[in-house]
């Protein structure tokens, strides 16, 4: 179809069902044009000519400055903003773009017209005409009044041609979702919006006669920080992405999600504002939940990451995509704190989602890592400064049966240094993830809505100081993190695994196996823990054989079929890898341990309760425990189901494999303290000597699980000690010391009275 062809089948091409249009003859528009080639400037002359054959006086503006002026100050002149769009080349019902719509896209104008052009004659029901809602030249100023808010000053305030291009871009994305749908909502021109807000201005200048700065330079920094962090997502790009990110999980695992949960986070995100917060075990992570969000009709998430991953070519195309790069440390600078609490603050006051992991990085140990507050400080300070009250925080857990870099992050628990990221890195990556590693589960946890919950735990504690305010905002993120958990499902790999390890260096055969695994699948069932898959995976030997065939075949288990029948046992130096497995669920079964190793002191329910207690605080680092009543109704809840049902069989008794790998580290770290006396201790050096010192208590046997030997759990311990008062100088340092290491001495040897009176 040539250009001439079209224009006289405009009315066909345009798409618009705004109040005004199509204009009536002797009114008076002016066609605010979106045009990035010759032909799609062609297209929207056209349909002006065919509005001036129809009676209309229509004119042409290539910006809002030209629109002003076109309107030669009549306030009832109509603008209407017109862009053309070029529909995905997919199948019937199909708008994802695909690689070559690059061609319409990309590169430079005069290609993409010449690529239009046979579009536009092969497939001329790709091309549409979008018209924004029309306003008047009146209604638009009134419009730019109310924005400026009272008392600021000129420099502040956006020039009028710019505020009209602003809402031509408002306007015109609204239309275009109806052709492509709210998956592709997104905000323009961010930077450009909130660096001339004039509260975003005031804000500035009062932040510089904070510091003793120059406000004028204090805002060149504010606006060139809003550059860096500012993204401009394109749909092209985002579909381009979500094929990738398919492409980059799916050759290894199978998708496994909760349709009925993931339906009730849209419901919540058609109105109000949404945070995700996954769990990150894996790379994979950002790219299964790109895709999955993104199949389920979600529109785009802006992805909070480290500036650690915008290398060529992830940054350029991250920035297209929503991702926002955060730089890795900003503690000293205050206008890059600033910068970031307003923006986060504008996207969720425009009902923009956002995306980030609260534990700050990949967890090496398989468990849940404790919250990172820096961004959620932010979004709370955006939500309580800014007024938004509907933010809604969605926990989201992702798990994986089996995952090829857990062998890499594991060697980083025994020292190995973390390799950079990078092309070649991204390249290596991409070509592994291949091969059967079973599924990966994403569960939704229960919402939380952040201003109530900023509430709710403030009123309790009282008060409204920096303190107050620190730990209001730690019990939230606990909060997310415990709902996390509740939704994390235990895998088939995780409870094989947990059998394994609880049998130390001892092969099983598949019926010692079935054996170790009864009493865990019972008490899964008896709790109502989520895992279905498990458990009909592992119901069956034949379930439980391809398991084990499985992790054999990744090298996790170590099996042996030369003798009477096959036998099966933790891989050599396989530990940590399956205690990252095993730990993915472990926190469903660390409650009930502690009872049994309390009950090892004292059987009465007082004493047991008091025990559990200390131990829970012994562990506290470890393990996301409930508040001290609700833990103690947990304890007598255990207590009662341990006395009363099969699950009190010896072979049932979980303390050893659950709790051994973390109190024998814990007691290394213990002695290497008790060691230092009175000395001030640096906790790096510290780690470096536990590891040395873990390993020679693992060649005497004094440490049984060789996963103790982690430089992760050391620096848990140490927290610990922190806790205490025990790292820095003080009266009595090295009495107390020596006394954390008899206790964790006492716990470990009733420990080992359980073990071996099951055996």
């Amino acid at each position: 179809m040539s250009t001439s062809t079209a224009a006289r089948r405009i009315p066909e091409l345009v798409t618009s069902d705004a109040e005004g249009w199509p204009p009536q003859p002797g009114s008076r528009i002016v066609l605010l044009e979106q045009s990035s080639t010759r032909l799609e400037h062609e297209l929207i002359a056209a349909l002006a000519s065919r509005l001036r054959d129809a009676g209309v006086d229509a004119a042409l503006a290539a910006d809002g400055a030209t629109a002003v002026g076109a309107a030669s100050g009549d306030d009832t002149t109509r603008v209407a903003p017109v862009r053309v769009m070029w529909m995905p080349a997919g199948r019937a019902g199909d708008l994802r773009h695909g690689v070559r719509d690059l061609a319409i896209a990309a590169g430079p104008a005069e290609l993409r017209a010449r690529r239009q052009r046979r579009v536009l004659a092969q497939s001329p029901s790709r091309c549409r005409i979008v018209v924004g809602a029309p306003a008047t030249l009146g209604e638009l100023q009134a419009r730019w009044a109310e924005r400026r808010s009272p008392g600021a000053r000129d420099a502040g305030r956006t020039p009028f041609g710019q505020f009209v291009d602003r809402q031509a871009d408002i306007v015109l994305e609204r239309a275009a979702r109806r052709l492509t749908g709210d998956r592709y909502r997104t905000p323009r021109r961010v930077a450009e919006e909130l660096a001339s807000n004039p509260d975003f201005v005031d804000g500035a200048e009062s932040l510089a006669r904070g510091l003793g700065r120059d406000p004028a330079g204090v805002l060149t920094d504010a606006r060139a920080y809003l550059e860096e962090l500012a993204t401009e997502q394109r749909p092209l790009a985002r579909d381009l992405w979500v094929q990738w990110s398919r492409f980059m999980y799916s050759r290894a695992h199978e998708l496994n999600v909760d349709a009925g949960a993931i339906a009730r986070v849209r419901d919540i995100a058609a109105a109000h504002p949404v945070v995700f917060l996954p769990s990150h075990r894996s790379n994979l992570d950002a790219y299964v939940m790109t895709a999955l969000l993104h199949e389920h009709g979600f529109p785009p998430n802006h992805t909070l990451g480290g500036i650690n991953m915008a290398f060529w070519p992830l940054g350029p195309v991250g920035r297209r995509v929503g991702v926002i790069f955060i730089r890795r440390s900003f503690r000293e600078n205050e206008i890059y704190k600033y910068v970031l609490r307003r923006y986060l603050g504008f996207l969720v006051s425009k009902r923009f989602n956002l995306e980030w992991y609260l534990e700050g990085g990949r967890s090496r140990t398989g468990k849940l890592l404790p919250p990172r507050l820096g961004l959620l400080n932010y979004l709370a300070d955006a939500v309580e400064e800014q007024g938004v009250p509907d933010v809604h925080l969605v926990p989201v857990s992702i798990v994986y049966d089996e995952l090829l870099e857990v062998h890499e992050m594991t060697s980083e628990s025994h020292g190995a240094v973390k390799q950079p990221e990078g092309l070649p890195w991204l390249l290596r990556f991409a070509r592994s993830q291949r091969g059967s590693f079973g599924a990966v589960h994403v569960s939704f946890g229960e919402p939380l809505v952040l201003a109530e919950a900023l509430r709710q735990f403030r009123s309790s504690d009282g008060g409204a100081d920096d303190r107050t305010r620190r730990l209001t905002r730690s019990k939230v993120a606990f909060e997310v993190c415990t709902r996390i958990n509740r939704v994390t499902p235990v895998t088939a790999t995780s409870l094989v695994t947990l059998a394994l390890l609880g049998a130390g260096d001892i092969a099983l055969t598949l019926d010692e196996v079935l054996v170790a695994l009864e009493p865990l699948l019972a008490y899964v069932r008896a709790r109502g823990i989520p895992g279905r898959r498990a458990l009909e995976t592992l119901r069956s030997p034949d379930g439980v054989r391809r398991t084990l065939r499985t992790l054999d075949d990744h090298g996790v288990v170590e099996s042996f079929a030369g003798g009477a029948e096959p036998v099966h046992r933790i891989g050599p130096d396989q530990e940590l890898v399956a205690a990252f497995y095993r730990n993915a669920a472990i926190h469903w079964f660390v409650t009930r341990a502690i009872v049994e190793l309390a009950l090892s002191r004292d059987a009465s329910v007082d004493a047991v309760v008091d025990e559990a207690l200390r131990i829970r605080d012994l562990l506290k680092f470890e393990f996301f425990f409930p508040e001290k009543d609700e833990f103690r109704d947990e304890v007598i809840a255990e207590l009662g189901m341990l006395r009363s049902d099969e699950l009190a069989r010896s072979d049932a008794v979980l303390a050893p494999r659950v709790l051994r790998s973390f109190l024998e580290a814990y007691r290394v770290a213990a002695d290497h303290l008790a060691a230092c006396g009175g000395a001030a201790v640096d906790v790096d050096a510290a780690v470096a000597a536990c590891l040395r010192r873990g390993r020679q208590y693992r060649l005497q046997r004094r440490v049984i699980s060789s996963e103790a030997v982690s430089t992760h759990l050391f620096r848990s311990a140490f927290k610990l000690a922190e806790n205490r008062g025990l790292l820095e100088e003080g009266p009595g340092l090295a009495a107390r010391r020596a006394e954390l290491a008899a206790e964790l001495a006492d716990v470990l040897r009733r420990l080992e009275r359980i073990d071996r009176s099951t055996r």
